[in-house]
């Protein structure tokens, strides 16, 4: 039994490169940078980044193993309770957003105007709470993905929107998303931000709930 894991082991690591855009080394690196330590935070982590979640567990399991496989590398392990997948195949390759300068980032954070350095703030404390997200612009917003779109920032100098879908999270303190000139909302709800001091625990919370939809 242990050399048909050892196999589907083998395989799978062998083709993360060509399915995500990084090999197993490339992954045990960004596991790292992610500063999840906590088995099921990395799992949540690597299910973000488009892994089903039982090859999500397997790469969470050689990590805490040191970046060593399970079974390729010693066909005497004992079966776990946790059998590997049954079908050895990652989803599809995640397309990554068009790549967006910092330059055309802050060009459209300058529509924010008194409230640019806010916008800015906002971005940064997004990055915080989902590390694993990519900004780009797009039209008039600025876009968040991690690795599909969970939110977007539209800057303007009265007050600045951040759309996303944060379910029950949202409770209270999101509202219906509004139109951004007669254009259709890119997510249902928004938080209206117009102030450093709202941008709390309770923020980073619908952040995630939004990055985990």
């Amino acid at each position: 039994m242990s050399s048909a894991y050892a196999e589907k082991e083998r395989e799978f690591v062998a083709n993360l490169a060509e399915d995500t855009g990084r090999d197993l080394a490339g992954w045990m690196t960004a596991i790292a940078r992610s500063g999840h330590t906590e088995r099921n935070d990395i799992i949540d982590w690597l299910r973000l980044q488009g892994f089903q979640f039982a090859w999500a567990s397997w790469l969470e399991r050689i990590h805490h193993n040191g970046g060593r496989l399970i079974y390729a590398g010693n066909l005497t392990a004992a079966q776990t309770d946790e059998p590997p997948p049954r079908a050895p195949k990652l989803r599809p390759p995640i397309q990554p957003p068009a790549k967006t300068s910092a330059t055309d980032i802050q060009s459209l954070l300058r529509e924010a105007k008194g409230l640019r350095p806010l916008a800015e703030h906002i971005l940064r404390e997004v990055g915080r709470a989902v590390p694993a997200t990519v900004f780009a612009t797009s039209g008039q917003l600025v876009t968040m993905s991690a690795p599909q779109p969970y939110a977007a920032l539209h800057p303007s100098p009265r007050k600045l929107r951040l759309y996303a879908n944060f379910g029950m999270a949202g409770g209270n303190r999101s509202k219906p998303a509004e139109a951004i000139n007669k254009s259709a909302p890119p997510f249902a709800e928004m938080l209206v931000l117009d102030d450093a001091r709202s941008i709390d625990e309770d923020f980073y919370r619908l952040i995630r709930a939004a990055a985990a939809r």
